[in-house]
Order: C-alpha cells, then sequence, then structure tokens
C-alpha cells in the first residue's frame, strides 16, 4: 500500500508504463470536474471511475480485492477512511473470485483503518484486501484502475 499526495503522484510512473499513464492523468488538470462514469486513459488498459456520492458505515461494506489491478484511491472532496488488511490475512472469502469484474469480497474485518483528505492517494496492490468509500456525508473520488504484471 502506498499513500501519499496528489503533488507527488508523478513518482508512480517509475513503477511501470500503466503507472506512467496513471500518473500523467493525476497531474492533469480538472480532476474535480470530471463527470461520474468510467473511462480509459493511456494505452495500457488504464481506467478511471469517478465516483460522487455518500459514504457508507463500515458495517455496510465488505474488504474486497483484486488480482489484475491494482487501486489508485484518489479523494477529491469529503473526507473517507479505507479498511485495509493483507490479503494473506484474509480467512472469510464472501464470494469467489469473479475473474470477469477481477473482484473478490471477504467477511474479515479490516486489521487497520487510513483515514483520507483530499488530494490524497492510497495504492492497494493486489495483495492488500481494502474497503474503501467508509465516512460521513458525501465525496467525490476517482478510481484509477491499473493492470499489473503477474495478476
Amino acid at each position: 500500500m502506498i499513500l501519499d499526495t496528489l503533488d507527488n503522484a508523478a513518482a508512480l510512473a517509475r513503477l511501470s508504463p500503466a503507472f506512467a499513464d496513471a500518473a500523467a492523468f493525476l497531474a492533469g488538470p480538472g480532476l474535480a470536474d470530471l463527470e461520474p462514469g468510467r473511462f480509459d486513459i493511456g494505452s495500457c488498459g488504464v481506467s478511471v471511475i469517478v465516483a460522487c456520492g455518500g459514504a457508507r458505515r463500515a458495517d455496510e461494506g465488505r474488504l474486497e480485492a483484486h488480482r489484475r489491478f491494482a487501486d489508485i484511491q484518489v479523494l477529491l472532496a469529503g473526507r473517507e477512511s479505507i479498511g485495509w488488511r493483507p490479503l494473506a490475512a484474509c480467512r472469510q472469502p464472501d464470494a469467489a473470485y469473479d475473474p470477469a469484474t477481477d473482484l473478490q469480497f471477504f467477511a474479515d474485518p479490516p486489521q487497520a483503518w487510513l483515514p483520507l483528505e483530499p488530494e490524497q492517494f492510497a495504492v492497494f496492490w493486489p495483495s492488500d484486501a481494502h474497503l474503501p468509500q467508509v465516512g460521513e456525508g458525501k465525496m467525490r473520488k476517482l478510481v484509477v484502475k491499473v493492470p499489473v504484471e503477474g495478476g
């Protein structure tokens, strides 16, 4: 897991060409003005989900994990806490892995909570189970889906 601010997102470009596409997007203007929805960026299979809406309580969500993509969770407005647990420590699958959505849920509780402020981001690898969008009130965020090798 990585926690940082958007001012330092350019450092992600060193990780892979796909992360370079993500970093270039995050360095661009107008992130707060994007319309809700999902769209592709760059040429390496990176996509972005723009989400606006209410936060949920911790007991309303489940840990999730991905195998083929890393998530860059970017908070633009509001307050968010993201639950985290190492995937290797997850013992209670709540559903089978779905390769079509690259998603598996777990009933295990988070081991730690990561508070995000606006203009901060967190990177969750396939080895990180996470429970996003926990908080109070409205939030605006981006989820950048970055393909990773070996996923």
